[in-house]
């Protein structure tokens, strides 16, 4: 229980001392009364007209902020209500010169003035109030120091467990209750031989596949259901593709859009259209080709035929009928 206040005092013993230090030189500096050193020093300049020329109004306001004091007004003004602290103590100005706050008014001014006396009862308030923060803070920091190991390790934890599926959850508090199983098996060869002769051996070892599964991209066979259930048992031959046998209604499917199909159908003088898609004997297809050529002779057009024409009464006629009127010149 000691370990996390080790460095209280020490840290305690320090900020008292740089609030000290502070608190002595703030003192020093204001012990003119106008603590004309830590801002404008109003000594170099003998009237508020020379001070109006050498500093800006930005300058002024932020000054007059400072101690206090009305910051409105005109740059004149502002250079004026200034220079009034080169020569008279800020305790000893009217009171209608300094910023009112927002709960009262002029009254409340002056009293505001007080905190800037050196010496004063809220002046040493003030102190001591920052010497407990300061000495708050440093207990802050120090227990933070202590367990941010623990926090660390925790927001750790957090993010690998929302990447972790249930069951693995349950493994890894069942491997820190009961600790890290190993396998046997593994453990056994690993006394005998060394990790690579094993790894050698099983690479060189033949692959137990008696019903011709397929291998997978780890060298492999697939698993069981996993060639079953895409048909992989099942051979589809096709005689435009030269007898080649594919495996799978999958690949069987796919093949017809493939160059070998392609080149077997051009061989054939037939185009590679969907209306031959599933064909797989050469005289299925031809015989079908033939079929499909007499459907489109029978649509093409014939303008012989089918061709009509509009005489000058609006009677529409055949082509031929019309060339005989013509002719004969009744039109």
């Amino acid at each position: 229980a000691s370990l996390p206040l080790a460095g209280w005092e020490c840290r305690q013993a320090e900020a008292s001392m740089v609030l000290e230090s502070k608190k002595v030189e703030g003192g020093e500096q204001s012990a003119n009364g106008n603590d004309a050193g830590i801002g404008i020093d109003l000594s170099k300049f003998a009237t508020s007209a020379d001070l109006e020329k050498a500093i800006s109004g930005d300058e002024l306001k932020s000054e007059l902020a400072r101690l206090g004091l009305k910051c409105g007004g005109t740059v004149s003004d502002r250079a004026a209500r200034l220079f009034l602290t080169k020569d008279t103590p800020l305790d000893k100005l009217p009171a209608k010169v300094f910023a009112k706050k927002k709960g009262g008014g002029a009254k409340n001014a002056v009293p505001s003035t007080k905190k800037e006396t050196p010496g004063s009862e809220l002046t040493e308030v003030v102190a001591d109030r920052r010497v407990d923060i300061a000495r708050l803070e440093s207990i802050v920091s120090s227990l933070l120091d202590q367990v941010r190991p623990t926090l660390d390790g925790t927001r750790r934890r957090v993010e690998r467990r929302t990447t972790q599926t249930e069951n693995e959850r349950d493994q890894e508090i069942d491997e820190e209750i009961n600790g890290a199983q190993m396998d046997e098996g593994n453990t056994s060869k690993n006394k005998t031989q060394g990790g690579s002769d094993d790894e050698d051996d099983e690479d060189d070892t033949p692959i137990y596949n008696p019903k011709n599964v397929p291998l997978g991209w780890d060298g492999k066979p697939i698993p069981y259901w996993l060639f079953k259930l895409h048909g992989l048992n099942h051979f589809y031959p096709c005689e435009i593709c030269g007898n080649e046998a594919y495996r799978g209604r999958r690949n069987f499917e796919k093949h017809f859009t493939e160059s070998r199909h392609a080149y077997g159908m051009r061989c054939l003088g037939i185009p590679n259209t969907k209306h031959f898609h599933g064909v797989t004997k050469i005289e299925d297809a031809q015989e079908l080709w033939s079929k499909l050529k007499t459907v489109l002779e029978g649509n093409q057009f014939d303008g012989v035929e089918e061709e009509e024409y509009e005489d000058s009464n609006g009677n529409v006629i055949k082509r031929a009928q019309y060339e005989d009127l013509a002719r004969q010149g009744l039109l």
